[in-house]
């Protein structure tokens, strides 16, 4: 990746539109964000929200991540995913 890309920004929270139409307020911290085309002075990929701030917490600072941060998010996310309807296992009578 060029050096002259941001790793971290913070922008308004209603300069970048979710795919819902909802703006990053609705993202929540920890949350994913992925990016088809620049927005915001983001570039594509994927960014995660590290904060809000600001006096109404109307600004969010994101961090882009790297291939290897998306996919051990994605195994994370699959793994909690098949956890959740994973089927039960059989209780053992005495």
């Amino acid at each position: 990746m060029p050096d002259t890309l941001a790793h971290e920004v913070t922008v308004d929270c209603f300069d970048a539109q979710l795919d819902n139409g909802e703006n990053l307020k609705d993202l929540g911290v920890g949350g994913y964000l992925e990016l088809a085309e620049p927005t915001a002075g983001m570039h594509p990929g994927t960014w995660q929200l590290v904060e809000y701030h600001g006096e109404f917490q109307d600004q969010a600072t994101l961090r882009w991540q790297t291939a290897e941060d998306t996919a051990a998010y994605q195994q994370a996310e699959s793994q909690k995913f098949a956890a959740i309807f994973a089927p039960a296992a059989s209780i053992k009578e005495i």
